[in-house]
């Protein structure tokens, strides 16, 4: 048994050496094969197929001349490609070109063709060669060209998302230039593409693809028909739509609230179109801004809906009537010759020249009722006057024990102000001498439920 183990030991000892012989052996290998790949260069063979040649000028040059290749555009070249395997490695065969210059060409009928290998630009072309190719010139046939014009119908299939519209589509080119032979030409009438926008939630993009017809609606397929491009661009705009109530700012004022107005719009709101990004931003759109002092009892208001930037209106209306009505309020002139002054300059005394005003009340019916001239207080506002004259300036009303009257307007009064008689000694001056005899305005203080409203002339 123990004989056995000694055995089956010894085999895996020599299995195990076997197995790091055999990856020495590999990565040697290996090493001198890139040693040898890099030192020595040595060249190896890529084929390439089916590289398709390209005709610069015919679209310009050629079709200048008034010719067209008729036959052999579709010719396509295998290569067999020599060089160095690193350089052939990073070869992309996608990015070989085999270009064949139209310049030459002269006049109708057969014609050969040379044409270059056009490498892409990180690979240098001497380092490359091509040791073989299928054919070495290009055949083509070239005939008189003629062109002609046909629209292009699309057809439209699916419906875009729910909450989505699609608008107008768009073709780029929104005609088909073809050319060819004259009698290819006569029977082409119009080109049509189709294009899906099933469940589409953003504007649709798609190149798609052409079919020819007849006039009498029969497909067309005639490889001597060529057009100017190969795919059509579609473009039609997909937005969403949202709805945004529509509203009004109402601005208070003292015997002004919304307690006594009442008002209806014969829309509250209105769908807009637009990108998902700029209706996101939109959470309604103000009509306009109302001062409610400034309301009569009943008034109809017409407003042009203004939407925002990059938006449409889906909706078909683009204007909203709005119906105020305005109850329990009422207006009315009172007189007052209750006059104080504020910020009279220091060493000067001020006394109010206006004998009264007349002031415009609006609020509550009742309590305007009920409101006389003493309820008021006017007070002069001398900020800005710093020597004795006469003046005009600007006044704060306030009315006292009243909360729901405002005053409406703005008013001014004019005040004599002198400078203040003090003898040297700081003995007053007595009465009858001097400017003393003018008395100033007296400083009224008013309640806390008063109301005070600052006015300026209008």
């Amino acid at each position: 048994m123990e004989k056995n183990k000694r055995e089956e030991r010894t085999i895996d000892t020599v299995k195990g050496r076997k197995i790091i012989q055999i990856i020495c052996s590999i990565l040697v290998a290996v090493a001198f094969w890139i040693y040898v790949d890099e030192e020595k260069t040595i060249n190896v063979n890529m084929h390439v197929n089916d590289l398709p040649v390209e005709f610069s000028g015919e679209d310009t040059v050629l079709a200048d001349k008034g010719l067209m290749l008729l036959s052999g555009f579709d010719t396509t070249v295998d290569l067999t490609l020599k060089g160095p395997r690193k350089v052939l490695w990073k070869l992309n065969k996608s990015e070989i070109r085999i270009v064949a210059d139209t310049a030459s060409v002269q006049d109708i009928g057969t014609q050969t063709l040379e044409y270059a290998v056009v490498f892409p630009d990180n690979v240098q072309r001497s380092q490359i060669e091509v040791a073989k190719a299928s054919i070495y010139s290009v055949t083509v046939t070239v005939g008189e060209l003629f062109t002609k014009k046909v629209p292009i119908q699309c057809e439209v299939t699916g419906q875009v998302a729910g909450g989505f519209v699609a608008e107008e589509m768009q073709l780029d080119p929104v005609e088909l230039e073809l050319r060819g032979q004259r009698d290819d030409l006569l029977n082409v009438s119009y080109a049509k593409i189709h294009v899906s926008i099933a469940g589409a939630r953003e504007t649709v993009l798609q190149a798609v693809e052409y079919q020819l017809y007849d006039d009498n609606n029969i497909p067309i397929t005639n490889s001597n028909v060529r057009a100017s491009t190969k795919l059509v661009q579609v473009t039609m705009p997909v937005k969403t739509v949202k709805e945004v109530p529509l509203r009004l700012n109402f601005v208070e004022a003292p015997g002004s609230t919304m307690a006594q107005v009442t008002y209806s719009l014969d829309y509250d709101s209105v769908r807009l179109k637009g990108d998902a990004a700029v209706l996101d931003d939109i959470d309604s759109i103000v009509l306009d801004t109302i001062y409610l002092q400034d309301l009569k009892e009943y008034q109809t208001l017409n407003y042009t809906i203004s939407v925002p930037a990059d938006t449409q209106i889906v909706d078909d209306f683009a204007a909203v009537t709005v119906t105020i009505t305005v109850s329990g309020v009422s207006e009315r002139r009172v007189t007052t010759s209750a006059f104080a002054c504020a910020n009279v300059p220091e060493g000067h005394e001020a006394v109010v020249v206006t004998e009264s005003l007349s002031v415009l009340l609006r609020g509550l019916t009742e309590e305007l009722d009920a409101l006389t001239g003493e309820h008021l207080q006017i007070t002069a506002d001398l900020s800005g006057i710093t020597g004795p004259g006469s003046f005009t300036v600007p006044v704060s009303v306030r009315i006292n024990g009243y909360s729901n009257v405002g005053v409406k307007g703005s008013y001014q009064v004019i005040v004599n102000v002198t400078q203040s008689q003090v003898a040297p000694e700081g003995r007053t001056v007595p009465e009858g001498t001097g400017d003393a005899a003018v008395q100033p305005a007296s400083v009224i203080d008013v309640p806390d439920n008063s109301t005070d409203t600052q006015a300026h002339n209008a």
